[in-house]
């Protein structure tokens, strides 16, 4: 039978389900987390947690769909807003970095299971990632169009700024133990929408045209 609707008094309780989940599988990947961890940090009973949600297999995709759909409609509202294609494509980074303010987990998720191979990643968070990355791809070819961007691969370009991102993302709270081995540049960002930002500068500099760099035509 078709669930209707639920009310915002059921969503309270999946809310809290779903954010207990990603902090678990944040700390402890697919494999170390367990469901009655995920549960209590829940505040809620075992039959409660799957009656909303599901087993683990379940809550991973739960975390993972939601995570990815909103830096998909993040990103569609920011591209709504922008016609420059530098704009663009600097709207791509933006978005994660709001998903990931929204989200704190994300990083730790996608990267410990980028790092087993994604054995865990369910058909339809693949899905929601590949219409990302065909964002990306249109971004880069309406920028190509305009004589803005040069012919570069999409793939690597989406890869270099999600990954990279998702790296610093991590890596911010490790700043403080990296700076003790060796201080960083004074113009290093300390927060992630910062280094996003710059990150898109090494991006686009590296696939822009000689004419929109300045150089000759």
């Amino acid at each position: 039978m078709v669930q209707g609707p639920r009310s915002p008094r059921s969503e309270l309780p999946r809310r809290r389900i779903l954010d207990a989940a990603g902090e678990v599988f944040a700390e402890q990947g697919f494999g170390g987390a367990g469901v009655d961890e995920i549960a209590r940090r829940a505040g809620v009973n075992k039959a409660m947690l799957y009656y909303h949600v599901g087993d683990k297999a379940a809550l991973f995709a739960a975390v993972l769909t939601e995570a990815v759909g909103l830096v998909r409609s993040t990103l569609e509202e920011e591209l709504s807003h922008h016609d420059d294609p530098e704009e663009r494509l600097r709207a791509l980074p933006r978005a994660l970095t709001e998903a990931i303010r929204q989200r704190p987990h994300i990083p730790a998720i996608m990267l410990r299971e980028v790092a087993a191979g994604g054995p865990h990643l369910p058909a339809e968070v693949l899905a929601q990632m590949a219409r990302v990355m065909g964002l990306t791809r249109s971004i880069l070819a309406e920028g190509r169009e305009r004589g803005a961007f040069r012919g570069v691969n999409p793939i690597l370009v989406h890869l270099t700024l999600v990954g990279g991102l998702m790296v610093m993302a991590n890596a911010v709270r490790l700043r403080a133990r990296f700076e003790e081995q060796s201080p960083f540049p004074s113009d290093t960002p300390t927060d992630l929408a910062g280094m996003a930002d710059m990150l898109s500068d090494l991006v686009l500099e590296g696939i822009a045209t000689r004419s929109r760099q300045g150089g000759d035509s």
